[in-house]
């Protein structure tokens, strides 16, 4: 009896640190993620997975893939051009000034299509996704790309911004 006093909280320590030990996966309601999918990031830019099934046919899985991935970055990137809209706006109407010609919106879907047509994918694999392979695509838009897009979209929108504004823009941008 004696034994089991000194036995049995040793044991229940052990076999709590061997649980702590043990690696946690992350988990997303379709089994094991890599982190590189579950949380695709860059650097002051945006990011996007995308993991379409494998057929087999790494050419088609591989273009399939990175068709969604662009799909997603386009719509990060409309999101941000259109709360950049709203703050552009606001500031107009502050100045009591009147706006004519192209919107941002309007210039960034050619300007959106033009920009990730070349993209090449950062990183590509097949993964296990639910017990069943899929192909993966990390496509990102880095912190230059952003700055060089957002120049490009000032430029092309014929907005008149002054400096201090356009940097307004900027951050709005980017955030």
């Amino acid at each position: 009896m004696l034994k089991w006093k000194h036995i049995l909280p040793l044991l229940l320590l052990g076999l709590g640190l061997l649980a702590g030990c043990g690696s946690p996966s992350q988990k997303a309601g379709m089994g094991e993620i890599p982190e590189w999918v579950a949380n695709p990031q860059v650097e002051q830019g945006i990011a996007a997975t995308e993991c379409v099934p494998a057929s087999n046919n790494y050419s088609l899985d591989r273009k399939e893939a990175i068709a969604n991935a662009r799909q997603s970055l386009a719509q990060q990137i409309q999101t941000k051009v259109q709360a950049m809209e709203k703050t552009y706006q606001r500031r107009i109407q502050a100045d009591d000034e009147t706006t004519t010609g192209t919107t941002f919106e309007t210039v960034s879907k050619q300007l959106t299509e033009q920009t990730l047509k070349g993209s090449v994918p950062k990183k590509h694999a097949y993964e296990m996704l639910s017990e069943e392979k899929h192909m993966c695509v990390l496509l990102t838009m880095g912190g230059s790309q952003m700055k060089k897009f957002f120049d490009q979209l000032m430029k092309r929108s014929n907005a008149n911004v002054s400096p201090q504004d356009e940097e307004i823009l900027y951050q709005e941008f980017k955030a």
